[in-house]
């Protein structure tokens, strides 16, 4: 009898990207947890889920996306030896064009304050009378200097949620920005 609708899977994420936890959704809507074994490796790139683990000395790969958002995840593909993601280009995106890691748009402007490394040791949103209201930067939220881009990840309700921010004429005042793939921006910045 064919399947009237793929297994779909939930994941949580660490601050970068990784993946830390695996849950199956059952027909009843309840989460089988599944182990991550010591062998394998989940990550999230390109919007995409990527499990490895190398059975029998041949590596062995499966691509999962969320294409339309909601935070469940499906199949894309499986097979073994090298795994190119080109070949998954806009398996990522849902049918509006979003990626599946969801964007925040955040209205109001902010001023960063960075340490010597570059990283993001202060965020102050920007009032209406120009004064500098400091915000607490929760357990559950990263900055990251990325490509000249201030990108805030944060997980809620186990979903990952990204805003992006610009400085576009230099005055130390940075605004929200909607990419069309946020997570490319990390292409190439961390070797």
């Amino acid at each position: 009898m064919p399947r009237t609708q793929p297994d779909q899977y939930v994941f949580g994420f660490g601050p970068g990207g990784e993946v830390i936890s695996v849950a199956e959704v059952k027909r009843n809507g309840r989460l089988d947890h599944e182990r991550i074994e010591k062998d394998e490796t989940w990550r999230l790139e390109a919007g995409l889920v990527v499990k490895t683990e190398l059975d029998d000395g041949q590596m062995e790969w499966t691509v999962y996306a969320d294409p339309d958002g909601d935070g469940r995840w499906v199949e894309l593909a499986e097979g073994q030896g090298p795994l190119d993601l080109s070949l998954f280009a806009g398996a990522a995106t849902g049918p509006d064009g979003g990626a599946p890691v969801k964007q925040v748009l955040d209205d109001d402007p902010h001023v960063f304050r960075f340490d010597a490394a570059g990283r993001v040791v202060a965020v102050y949103e920007v009032e209406r009378d120009g004064r500098l209201d400091r915000e607490d930067i929760d357990r559950d939220e990263t900055y990251a200097l990325v490509n000249g881009f201030v990108v805030k990840t944060e997980v809620d309700d186990g979903r990952l949620e990204q805003t992006v921010y610009a400085d576009a004429d230099g005055d130390g005042i940075w605004h929200s920005i909607i990419l069309p793939q946020p997570t490319s921006l990390w292409d190439g910045a961390v070797a």
